[in-house]
């Protein structure tokens, strides 16, 4: 291994004064053979600054990560859809109800590490896992399949996965709890060990 692994979080976005991955970002900061980096919750900016990472970092492996405030559990996103559709709007004032985010580009790509290795990963730590087939129309989805595309059309050997937390517990609603940074970063760093040890 020659790189590191490269780590994203998103900022805060809508009303939410706090993404729990940009405070694992700051936890994992200073964790050997990693580089960790918070990305900007805006379409037009998240891939742009992803493919600059791997320009100047020259990863050996990718695991982004982002928030929803659907799930109690750490969900391996298993694709990424060339699809924004969400009337949310992102950081810029920007809305994509339905657009294509690469034209002429494939439907969807699979998520770049095995599954069941991060699965193993994260219940190994405790941690509530679960995997999901759609990580939304918001710029989640966005930025994987972004990334996904810039290492597929650039032919370079950078396993990546995407994967989305629940909120924290001060940020439960009537349909999720939350999962303490803790436990997050317990799974974060138990995620990075097994992809190290794969490479």
């Amino acid at each position: 291994m020659t790189g590191p692994i490269l780590l994203t979080g998103f900022q805060p976005f809508g009303v939410h004064a706090v993404n729990p991955t940009m405070l694992l970002m700051d936890r994992l900061a200073g964790m050997e053979g990693v580089v960790t980096a918070i990305l900007p919750v805006e379409y037009d900016r998240c891939g742009i600054v992803f493919a600059d990472l791997l320009d100047r970092h020259k990863p050996v492996a990718a695991l982004c990560f982002g928030l929803s405030y659907r799930t109690d559990s750490v969900l391996i996103e298993r694709r990424a859809w060339n699809r924004d559709e969400t009337e949310q709007a992102d950081n810029a004032g920007v809305v994509r109800t339905d657009s294509v985010i690469v034209e002429g580009a494939p439907t969807s790509y699979g998520c770049g590490l095995p599954e069941s290795l991060l699965e193993r990963a994260l219940a190994g730590a405790g941690v509530p896992v679960g995997f999901s087939d759609h990580a939304g129309g918001f710029v989640c989805n966005h930025l994987y399949y972004r990334a996904r595309h810039t290492i597929e059309t650039r032919g370079i050997t950078v396993p990546m996965a995407f994967i989305h937390v629940p909120p924290l517990p001060e940020q439960a609603t009537d349909r999720v709890g939350g999962l303490a940074i803790e436990r997050l970063e317990a799974g974060a760093r138990a995620l990075v060990g097994a992809v190290l040890q794969r490479l």
